[in-house]
């Protein structure tokens, strides 16, 4: 991932904080998370990406950093990506091949093709009228596949409704992708 060396130089733990607990949770692979290389695209409406670039200016991050963090969050756990940056693994370990591009997907999955007429909107925030394309891990990108795989929804749609709830609460929204089933959690 593009961090800037002194963003990544801030997050090294000091001498009074001690290293996270490693095993709290079976080991798990991390490796190829630092490799950009395929993207997700989706639709946001103007809200999520007001939001987002006000976030992201608050911050200091890109989408692409700041999404990718929130990804790898909502997969992995906050705990877990405190420790790749403490450790400097998975989306923090140094870039294998420094100035390598990421590769564009064969074909892009079919909610990619079409516009954002044919894509649900958030009923509470108007039509998805910006067009979102970030660079993640293939991996990532998979691991959030599984979960629109079992939502029964393209991909775009989850992502977007997992953004949407990060930055407005569950309460905005397609309910049933976030847990609630028949309007109940």
């Amino acid at each position: 991932m593009r961090i800037a060396r002194d963003v990544l130089a801030d997050w090294v733990p000091g001498a009074e904080e001690g290293p996270l607990s490693a095993n709290l949770i079976p080991v798990r692979d991390y490796s190829g998370l630092n490799v950009q290389d395929t993207q997700l695209r989706l639709w946001l409406p103007d809200g999520a990406k007001q939001a987002l670039t006000e976030i992201g200016d608050r911050e200091g991050a890109s989408y692409t950093v700041y999404l990718t963090e929130f990804f790898a969050t909502y997969l992995y756990g906050y705990h877990e990506l405190l420790k790749m940056r403490d450790t400097r693994t998975g989306l923090y370990e140094p870039d294998p091949g420094r100035g390598a591009e990421p590769v564009e997907d064969e074909a892009p999955p079919i909610e990619d093709e079409l516009g954002p007429e044919y894509d649900d909107p958030e009923p509470e925030m108007g039509k998805n009228i910006f067009a979102l394309k970030i660079f993640m891990p293939k991996k990532m990108k998979d691991g959030l596949q599984q979960r629109a795989n079992r939502a029964h929804v393209p991909l775009g749609r989850f992502a977007r409704a997992l953004l949407c709830a990060h930055l407005f609460g569950r309460d905005v929204g397609p309910r049933r992708l976030l847990g609630w089933a028949n309007g109940r959690e």
